[in-house]
């Protein structure tokens, strides 16, 4: 085989959604053993480009080709058959199956009408081998850790042997250690001659793994370059379209205020340990911590997602006992999970049909939907967040990450929520959208609307909060008011050894 001939060519790709050109004449070419970062703000073409090469979305034109012979996929099987392997951001594991069952998982091979375990457990050994991890086949995927899921994600993706691994946000739910293991891993699959596609928004990791980058920008390939070419002012000058900047924003010290939610003495054993805290009306409130600390945990023992809950939640000053969603739903507080895929959105529906979903009771009394309200109310909420869609109709799994999760605080706003849990809301988001939901919580905050903001950036901790209490191995540990909660003492405090 001729090494000069690129393993993936794209060629004048073009993709329209309705009114909304989603992919303008694209070229892109990746050669083997090639990391290749692919950058670009939500709605700049990156996932439609990453869905067209996998299969999972036809061009209306332009052509693909693969070891330099022209293909056509009609489904993401045909493509993976051919030798593209995609990870998701969203992990695609059955918790329940094994290890080696999910690396294998629709390709378990069979012997007299019977599984093969014996086979399908090298079949996984081989991947993982190919990976250079050591894993316990045996046990189960929802017992792992989340950095040892996305390691049996990817060696689901590369048991086949595939010529092109496309990785999406591989890193937005690691920690900094886990995030070096797993650059490190990306190096050594290149390494042995598969050409990958790295996704991120973090501009931190892209000179640690890739060679060059591609950035794109409203559906057109704006620039490719090395990486010794790329300077960060240059980089988000291309893919801004001018020089991105986030403004300062303005801090309140609301603890006169009146609470909108107290949480006293919570406890889920062996996770979370007596947090006491109260949220103020209008208040902003960062939960940081690493991975473990129980923050996620917390937003759900509060919401009543969990069932092994000690200790009370006060709303408005009244207690809520046998907690459920619906009942807190009643009481105007939401959550919005960092789970978009299975817990944000109904993929298949409309943008204003997911808008809607918790509103209907401005929109249904009496079980008759008043369609004209209903419309205004879908229109409104999609010019309010500027969430790019063709229209109301159009199915919100279609649009970027960071419009979906637009259209998930807008549900919240549509229903008139006054207290929101906010788990990782800008996990994935390109860095325009984030300062959009920035603003968008504070403008909220100075309506009276109360929000719980986890996240693992510290940096937007420290901007958009008005205060951060730092949990440590499941208790609330430290408080820190405005201009205290700077990232690097946030850093220093979750890092404290426990007391």
């Amino acid at each position: 085989m001729d090494t000069d001939i690129p393993v993936l060519e794209c060629h004048q790709l073009t993709k329209s959604f309705g009114a909304v050109n989603a992919l303008i004449d694209v070229d892109f070419t990746l050669h083997r053993g090639e990391v290749r970062a692919l950058l670009g703000k939500n709605g700049a073409g990156k996932s439609t480009l990453v869905n067209v090469i996998s299969g999972s979305i036809q061009p209306d034109s332009g052509q693909l080709k693969l070891r330099g012979e022209p293909v056509h996929w009609d489904n993401p099987g045909a493509a993976r058959s051919g030798g593209i392997s995609v990870v998701h951001q969203e992990f695609s594991l059955v918790p329940g199956l094994t290890v080696a069952e999910n690396i294998t998982l629709g390709r378990w091979p069979a012997r007299g009408g019977l599984i093969d375990s014996r086979k399908l457990e090298a079949e996984a050994q081989r991947a993982l081998g190919m990976l250079g991890e050591h894993l316990p086949t045996w046990e189960l995927v929802g017992n792992l850790p989340i950095a040892q899921r996305q390691m049996v994600e990817i060696a689901k993706a590369i048991v086949d042997n595939p010529d092109v691994l496309i990785l999406d946000e591989p890193t937005s739910a690691l920690n900094a250690s886990e995030v070096d293991v797993l650059l490190a891993l990306v190096r050594r699959l290149a390494a042995t001659g598969v050409a990958v596609i790295y996704v991120s928004h973090r501009m931190k990791e892209i000179p640690q793994v890739a060679d060059a980058m591609t950035i794109m920008r409203d559906g057109r390939e704006i620039s490719t370059l090395g990486i010794d070419e790329a300077n960060p002012e240059r980089v988000a000058a291309l893919i801004a379209g001018e020089v991105a900047e986030i403004k300062e924003m303005k801090h309140n010290d609301r603890r006169n205020d009146p609470v909108v939610l107290s949480v006293q003495n919570l406890a889920v054993d062996g996770v979370l340990d007596d947090v006491s805290f109260d949220l103020h009306e209008g208040e902003v409130l960062g939960l940081a911590g690493f991975l473990g600390s129980g923050r996620t945990e917390l937003l759900e023992a509060i919401y009543g997602l969990r069932h092994d809950v000690k200790g009370k939640v006060l709303v408005h000053g009244q207690p809520v006992s046998r907690r459920k969603p619906r009942k807190m739903l009643a009481r105007k507080l939401a959550m919005i999970s960092e789970d978009r895929k299975n817990a944000g959105i109904v993929p298949t529906m409309g943008v204003g049909e997911n808008v809607v979903l918790t509103a209907r009771g401005r929109v249904l009394p009496k079980f008759w939907i008043r369609s004209g309200q209903e419309a205004t109310i879908q229109k409104d909420t999609i010019a309010k967040l500027a969430i790019r869609t063709s229209s109301s109709a159009q199915a919100i799994g279609t649009l970027s990450g960071g419009n979906q999760q637009k259209g998930v605080i807008g549900r919240a706003l549509a229903a008139d929520m006054r207290v929101l849990l906010l788990d990782e809301p800008t996990r994935g988001i390109d860095i325009h959208a984030k300062t959009q939901i920035y603003s968008l919580i504070r403008n909220l905050a100075e309506d009276g609307v109360s929000s719980i903001f986890v996240s693992s950036e510290l940096e937007e901790l420290a901007l958009v909060c008005d205060r951060v209490i730092v949990l440590r191995s499941g208790k609330n540990r430290e408080e820190l008011i405005g201009t205290q909660a700077s990232a690097e003492r946030i850093l220093a405090l979750a890092m404290k050894e426990v007391d």
